[in-house]
């Protein structure tokens, strides 16, 4: 390997892993940007702006379709109900969209909110865990 090919291997190696461990802080941004575009869509029904209330609500399916993709169901008990829990927020979404129901949304946000929080609680968690080791590590 040239020292051109290393440095290439090396900052493939060094990307992969960043985005590795940026994955569960991912994870949390979406459901953030999933909650706000569910409460966005709510106000522009509210104020009569269907065509906005449309945009974020076709925003939260993409997002919901883009945490349904990246969901392994085998990989852990209850991955199997989450992935049904999205199946229905994306057809819950649809019909939100269609009739711009906010009681629709409000189904969905019912269900996207316990869901956020545990997400964030454990990557918040983890994070810590992760900051007390390099210190323990450093010491």
């Amino acid at each position: 390997m040239t020292v051109g090919q290393f440095e290439v291997a090396q900052a493939y190696a060094k990307t992969a892993q960043s985005t590795v461990e940026a994955g569960p802080l991912l994870l949390v941004r979406l459901y953030d940007r999933l909650a706000h575009e569910l409460q966005l869509a709510k106000e522009f029904i509210g104020v009569g702006d269907p065509m906005r209330a449309n945009l974020s609500l076709q925003h939260a399916q993409k997002i919901v379709h883009v945490l349904r993709s990246s969901l392994e169901p085998d990989g852990f008990d209850g991955g199997h109900t989450l992935l049904r829990l999205y199946n229905t927020l994306v057809e819950q979404l649809v019909q939100a969209n269609l009739y711009k129901d906010i009681a629709v949304i409000e189904r969905c946000q019912e269900i996207v909110a316990p869901l956020h929080q545990a997400w964030s609680e454990a990557v918040a968690r983890e994070m810590q865990r992760t900051v007390a080791d390099a210190v323990v590590g450093v010491g």
